[in-house]
């Protein structure tokens, strides 16, 4: 297949502003590393706005190297203090983009404001799950400035009728584009061994394996209560959790209580995700609400059997009994059910992986994902200066 700037051309130079919530090695900033990168291949010239001060190294110098210029507002306390606002606002003027993409809660919340206030021509937002956890007063101020959006982009099908139940989207601003991902089958190989060494992990070991914050939304407290069904030595398990997060005290505590220390590796938010997933074996993902999970999305890419709650994205992604198998939310037995499943039969094992694997790169290919936001930055750009 020829380079994606081969397939496309820019009819129109775009200046485009993201903001967002922080830098934190979290989904939507590892998806959005791949989105600069496409669209710096193309021409794009790219602005990233961070708002809390929240930030990790590694996703700013990749943002950094995609071609991004990266503006960092300052701390929470002091942007919701309005100095910090005021000065998002100053940043946008200066950078004088054509559009502004919101991305996060916080950012949809006082970015747009800060957009309109600023004169951007084009103002887009994110939606990037069904946000439960939003407070009353936060999703009342964002249904009276969403208006202001000419777009709502959408990473699942799956969220738009609660973000239009809920949000106040109106059927002219949806836009749905998936994010995509990577082949990273060559990884898998190129790092398995060397990772499983490095943590210590037998050839004999079945590894499971979960990656995202830790926080309520992914519930790994069912993740702990499923895994606390498994058998106990046969066959051998590892059970693998990458990422940080307000939950994790609560979580170590929960673990040692179901007396599941030993089978345990906490690993931390780590850089090199890819590098862990190639040394796993089964992944599971618990999460009570989800838009299109990138953690998901990239084990499969990897060519791992996936176990996934039954929402939202990870319907589009996974076609249960094929790629793997989807659990309704919350349901522990069920889920300690299907791990073992799995874990028992390796040809199964193997069958979900490949098949995960082809059907997650048919559909959801970054070349894919690039073309459809190059395709929407050039509409706007183009009906902006006719």
């Amino acid at each position: 297949m020829a380079p994606l700037a081969d397939q496309l051309t820019l009819r129109q130079s775009v200046k485009v502003s993201y903001i967002i919530d922080s830098l934190r090695r979290h989904g939507t900033q590892r998806f959005l590393i791949h989105l600069t990168r496409g669209l710096a291949g193309l021409g794009y010239r790219q602005q990233i706005i961070e708002l809390s001060g929240a930030a990790d190294r590694d996703i700013e110098e990749a943002l950094v190297t995609a071609g991004g210029n990266v503006v960092h507002i300052g701390k929470s306390s002091f942007l919701w203090a309005g100095a910090g606002w005021f000065r998002l606002v100053r940043a946008i003027r200066k950078a004088k983009p054509d559009v502004v993409i919101t991305f996060l809660p916080v950012a949809d919340t006082l970015g747009r404001p800060a957009a309109r206030l600023a004169g951007v021509p084009n103002l887009l937002s994110s939606i990037r799950a069904r946000d439960l956890a939003k407070p009353r007063w936060q999703r009342l101020w964002d249904r009276r400035t969403v208006h202001w959006a000419s777009k709502i982009i959408f990473n699942s099908r799956y969220v738009v009728e609660y973000a239009k139940r809920e949000e106040g989207i109106r059927d002219e601003q949806v836009v749905v584009i998936p994010n995509g991902v990577a082949d990273l089958r060559a990884q898998a190989l190129q790092y398995r061994e060397t990772t499983r060494r490095e943590l210590k992990l037998d050839s004999e070991t079945i590894v499971l394996g979960s990656v995202g914050r830790l926080h309520s939304q992914k519930n790994q407290t069912l993740l702990l209560r499923a895994c606390a069904k498994l058998p106990v030595a046969r066959p051998a398990w590892k059970l693998l959790v990458v990422g940080d997060g307000p939950d994790k005290e609560k979580l170590e505590r929960l673990a040692s209580d179901l007396g599941l220390e030993t089978h345990i590796l906490w690993l931390g938010a780590r850089a090199e995700v890819e590098k862990l997933l190639a040394a796993m074996d089964v992944f599971v993902h618990t999460a009570d609400f989800e838009g299109m999970p990138n953690a998901l999305m990239e084990a499969m890419a990897m060519g791992l059997p996936v176990i996934a709650s039954e929402i939202d994205g990870a319907r589009e992604l996974i076609r249960d009994g094929l790629d793997g198998y989807l659990v309704p939310a919350g349901n522990v037995a069920m889920f300690s059910e299907r791990i073992q499943t799995v874990m028992n039969d390796p040809d199964l094992a193997r069958r979900f992986g490949e098949n995960a694997h082809a059907s997650v790169l048919a559909a959801f290919g970054l070349p894919q994902m690039v073309q459809a936001y190059h395709s929407l930055l050039q509409s706007l750009a183009g009906s902006a200066k006719a």
